[in-house]
C-alpha cells in the first residue's frame, strides 16, 4: 500500500512529464516559426525566427536609395525591433497556453534559459518542498502530514 504523500508525488511527477513534453512541442513549433515585418514606407522588410533572431533583410523597393544613412539605419533598427517583439508575443502565447502563470518565460524566449533548465529549477524547488514534508512525516518537526 502506498502513502498519500507518495501518491501525490507520483501524480505531480506525471503532470510534470506531460508539461515538459508539451513545452518540447512548443519549442519545435518555435524553431520553425518566422515573423516578417515590413516598414510602413515599405523601404525595408525583415524576417526573424521564432526566438526573434534576425534571419533575413530585404529591400522590396528602391526607396532605401534616396534615404540618408542615419534614416535607413533607424528604419532598419525599428523594423527589426517590431519583428522581434511580434515574434516574442507569438511565442509567449504558445507558452502561456501550457504553463502555469509566474514562470520566467522572458528568459526562455530570449535564449537565456532552456526549458530543461527552467524545469530543473522547478524540480529542485519541488524537491525542497517535499523534502520538508518528508522530514515532517518522519516526525522530525512534530507534525505528521500526508
Amino acid at each position: 500500500m502506498t502513502s498519500p504523500l507518495y501518491d501525490r508525488i507520483e501524480q505531480a511527477y506525471a503532470e510534470f512529464e506531460e508539461k515538459k513534453a508539451a513545452i518540447s512541442g512548443v519549442e519545435q513549433q518555435m524553431s520553425g516559426a518566422q515573423t516578417t515585418v515590413t516598414a510602413k514606407n515599405r523601404a525595408v522588410s525583415v524576417t526573424v525566427d521564432g526566438r526573434g533572431d534576425l534571419i533575413d533583410v530585404k529591400f522590396p523597393t528602391s526607396a532605401y536609395r534616396t534615404m540618408a544613412p542615419a534614416e535607413l539605419a533607424g528604419l532598419l533598427v525599428e523594423t527589426v525591433r517590431s519583428a522581434r517583439e511580434e515574434a516574442r508575443q507569438k511565442a509567449m502565447k504558445l507558452f502561456e497556453s501550457i504553463l502555469p502563470p509566474g514562470l520566467p518565460l522572458a528568459g526562455l524566449l530570449r535564449g537565456e534559459k532552456t526549458a530543461d533548465q527552467m524545469f530543473d529549477e522547478a524540480m529542485q524547488s519541488i524537491n525542497e518542498s517535499f523534502g520538508g514534508a518528508k522530514a515532517r512525516a518522519n516526525g522530525n518537526s512534530g507534525a505528521n502530514r500526508g
